[in-house]
């Protein structure tokens, strides 16, 4: 039998560790591209040798870089669209302040979700809510991970977090962006936190 944890897992440190991740993910496939780009040129540079073998194993490695420096920049310019209170890169992280009352700050939450086209909210503990999409042609699936705290003063932090489903998956074209600031977005009265 397992059992829950006392406290709700921090998702500051889960995003941290998610976003160190996909940073080893994308330097092993820069290095593994840029690698097999290099030794392809060099084969074509001693197959056809002289200056035109140079050449074509030059414009070898070349369209190499292109195959990931092109994607990237494409979801880099996606991904800068979504302006909003969460943090760029496919782990998405946002926190607001709000003083709107927590029925109404889950109902603009659901409201979200559902608008994205996530799946029914599934409660983790009674301040979190997790909800996910499914694999699609663009995507391997997403989860946004939605946590409200209230706080003494009368306000509440709202934080969600939003990262692809396959741990792999660093480049996404902005959408964890969009999905996390779409639900910090819609909660009304709400002022980013730093």
């Amino acid at each position: 039998m397992t059992t829950q944890p006392l406290y709700p897992p921090d998702l500051r440190l889960a995003h941290e560790a998610q976003v160190r991740q996909f940073r080893i993910g994308k330097l092993a496939a820069l290095g593994v591209l840029g690698a097999a780009g290099l030794l392809t040129g060099l084969v074509l540079w001693a197959g056809i040798g002289g200056w035109s073998g140079l050449l074509v194993g030059i414009l070898a490695v070349v369209g190499f870089v292109l195959l990931l420096g092109i994607p990237m920049a494409i979801s880099a310019a996606k991904e800068a669209k979504h302006d909003g209170p969460a943090g760029k890169g496919p782990s998405a992280y946002g926190q607001i302040v709000t003083s709107t009352p927590p029925a109404e700050v889950w109902n603009a939450v659901y409201a979200a979700l559902a608008a994205e086209k996530f799946g029914p909210p599934r409660a983790s503990d009674p301040q979190t809510v997790l909800s996910t999409r499914s694999l699609s042609m663009a995507s391997w699936g997403e989860t946004v991970t939605v946590r409200v705290q209230g706080q003494h003063d009368g306000r509440g932090v709202v934080t969600a977090w939003s990262r692809p489903a396959y741990p792999l998956q660093w480049l996404d074209y902005g959408r964890n962006r969009r999905y996390a600031n779409a639900v910090l977005n819609a909660i009304p009265g709400g002022t980013p936190l730093s």
